[in-house]
């Protein structure tokens, strides 16, 4: 039976390998256990199958659907969405819940390898013996974590299960929450302990093992700390498969603490390829191949014969089309309540009237660099040369404007200044008022249109993180983008070490840990070209999210989300802080609407006109609500599982 297993696996896998990855091994087809782990070169390729299903969260990830639903193009429904960076068609609820995700065939398959590689230790040198070994471990850790920070307490499997058993000893009941952090630390930790300090693109290493132990650890240590005050009761909290126990967090800290050292101390640096041109150089940050910050990346490969499951549609899904892509249009958009909070932007003045701007570019010249490359503001130009074009977003025009930005209240139809007879918006694109002789464009070229038209900007910006500037337009296609996905980059573990050097120091009251960890967000800011910021001892607490919060602590916090936001982290950040039933509690997102004045348009001497633009903050005009349930801080156990193992309830709270 052990032996049939084998064969299967083997099949699968290689076909699996061959189909989502180029390796530079051939398929070997059909092999016993004895030719698939019995030399490096079987090995190698059996855990390099399973590299092709690891559970990252990128460009082809849908929350409701998988890791690669067949329509993954269709990402801009991805977590952005949800955690409120980005509005959009699909903006609400979707994904909340998760698709079930119970990837217990693959933690088998690792298992199987770990359970059968000691048979044939001796036709291995020691080194790439203990080397595969870990890196397997790695690997059953990587599935674990994508288990646990979904559901919480999962059973933990670390034998090969004979299927031909009794049916009692295959119904493995749930471990605790924390049992399985601790099971994911020891896996890592051997990895650690056994693997190289260098790897092959696309595959772990021993800094690997350690980011992913950072990034794993900080999650337990949250959830120890903040999980009792999101009141989740029930019988699957009181036994521990919901929740962790307070005073264990300041063990997962030291955890999360002592991993991100081990990564800091390695071969990585922050990208500075461009540190005279701050703005470029964290643009080119998520387009280069040969990133020094790039712990663990995902490739696509442009060149594989083997279709479009190796690309993904990043640039189609979040450029707007035709003249800045070739097919489709941008369907999800960055919010203004993200762009604030790299600070205030200059459109009103001290008497809180709108600032003129006769140039758009000069709303946002003086901003942040890293802002600047993060999302496309009217006016910025996407490329070079022939293809140069700027984004041109327009929401409308005003008559005349005389008064404060607060008399057009938040967009509101209500408002006198916004009156039809002064504020003219457009239904179809291209359509035109004609003032005084003149046809003037009522909205921009990429937006804002009304009434129905859902694949153009709605807040008044696009992303400009992970597009890829350098590409045509005709080749902003579906199935076309090749820039690989950054799964885990050195500002991450930075930002990790920073997080729980404040925690530690506010659970053993050390305010030397607490000024260590901003001598970490120094490093980011200054890369990001943004102002420094420094511990203050005097800082007080605000109680935003229903408990008290150090000012400092809320500041490492955002400055998390300013550096990886699209990145596919807040979503998860916004549940092991338990603030999400706060920050998505009726949240509206918020835009930045530019509009053009008519009665203060001029004319130079060579007769060229000179526009008057003025930006004005806005509800969302679809006026789409979330709101975060307190459930959804765990995802429900999946019910074709629990129908047929009744040792995984309870089920998590609330379900």
């Amino acid at each position: 039976m052990k032996s049939t297993i084998i064969k299967i696996l083997s099949v699968l896998l290689l076909v699996s390998a061959a189909s989502c990855r180029k390796l530079d091994l051939e398929p070997l087809g059909v092999l016993d256990e004895k030719a698939l782990f019995g030399n490096e070169d079987g090995a190698r390729k059996f855990v390099s199958a399973i590299y092709g299903h690891l559970p990252i969260e990128d460009f082809v990830y849908h929350p409701e659907r998988g890791f690669r639903w067949e329509h993954y193009w269709q990402n801009h429904e991805a977590l952005t969405a949800m955690s409120g960076e980005m509005t959009g068609q699909f903006w609400g609820v979707v994904g909340a819940q998760g698709f079930g995700y119970w990837p217990y065939d693959r933690i088998r398959n690792i298992n199987t390898f770990i359970v059968g590689l000691p048979t044939y230790k001796d036709n291995f040198a020691e080194d790439r013996y203990n080397n595969i070994l870990g890196e397997a471990h790695f690997l059953r850790a990587f599935f674990y974590f994508s288990l646990v920070k979904r559901y919480g307490g999962v059973p933990i499997v670390k034998d090969v299960q004979d299927p031909t058993a009794d049916k009692e000893s295959l119904l493995v009941p749930r471990n605790k929450e924390s049992e399985v952090y601790r099971f994911i630390q020891e896996d890592l930790q051997f990895a650690i302990d056994n693997m190289s300090e260098t790897s092959e693109k696309g595959r772990a290493n021993k800094y690997v093992a350690a980011a992913l132990l950072s990034r794993a650890m900080l999650y337990a240590g949250s959830i120890a700390k903040y999980g009792s005050y999101a009141n989740l009761g029930g019988e699957a909290a009181s036994k521990g498969f919901a929740g962790i126990a307070r005073e264990e967090a300041e063990w997962f800290y030291q955890k999360a603490f002592d991993a991100s050292t081990v990564v800091m101390n390695g071969p990585y640096s922050l990208y500075n390829k461009k540190p005279n041109d701050k703005e470029a150089n964290y643009v080119d940050l998520f387009l280069d191949a040969d990133s020094p910050e790039d712990i663990f990346i995902k490739q696509y490969d442009i060149t594989a014969p083997y279709g479009t499951r190796l690309k993904h549609s990043y640039d189609a899904n979040f450029l707007p089309s035709p003249s800045l892509a070739a097919e489709v249009e941008s369907g999800a958009y960055p919010v203004l309540d993200l762009v604030e909070l790299f600070g205030a932007l200059p459109i009103t003045d001290a008497e809180g009237k709108p600032i003129r701007y006769t140039n758009r570019k000069d709303l946002y010249a003086g901003l942040e660099p890293r802002m600047r490359a993060i999302v496309y503001f009217s006016g910025m130009e996407l490329r070079e040369g022939s293809e140069r074009m700027a984004f041109d977003m327009q929401r409308g025009l005003y008559l005349t404007f005389p008064g404060k930005a607060s008399d057009a209240q938040m967009g509101s139809t209500n408002a006198p200044i916004n009156s039809q007879a002064n504020r003219i918006l457009a239904g179809p694109k291209n359509a035109q008022y004609d003032y005084k002789g003149t046809k003037i464009n009522i909205t921009g070229e990429h937006g804002m249109w009304k009434d129905g038209h859902a694949n153009n900007t709605r807040t008044g910006f696009y992303v400009r993180k992970y597009i890829n500037y350098k590409i045509s337009s005709k080749d902003v296609r579906l199935y076309n983008s090749t820039q690989p996905w950054k799964t885990i980059r050195l500002a991450e573990i930075i930002l990790n070490k920073a997080e729980a050097a404040y925690e530690l120091g506010l659970i053993t009251n050390n305010d030397a840990l607490k000024a260590e960890a901003f001598t970490y967000i120094a490093r980011i800011r200054e890369r990001a070209g943004a102002t420094p910021k420094t511990f203050n001892a005097a800082a007080g607490n605000i109680n935003k999210y229903g408990y008290p919060l150090d000012e400092n602590l809320q500041f490492i916090r955002e400055e998390r989300y300013r550096e990886l936001c699209f990145e596919n982290h807040h979503w998860w950040d916004m549940r092991r802080w338990r603030t999400a039933d706060v920050e998505l509690n009726n949240f509206v997102p918020n835009c930045l609407m530019p509009y053009l004045v008519l009665d203060e348009m001029k004319y130079n001497a060579q007769g060229q006109r000179i526009n008057s633009y003025i930006f004005l903050k806005e509800k969302e005009p679809w006026n789409k609500t979330f709101n975060f349930e307190k459930k959804w801080y765990y995802e429900p156990l999946p019910g074709g599982e629990l129908n047929k193992n009744p040792n995984l309830y309870p089920q998590n709270p609330i379900y």
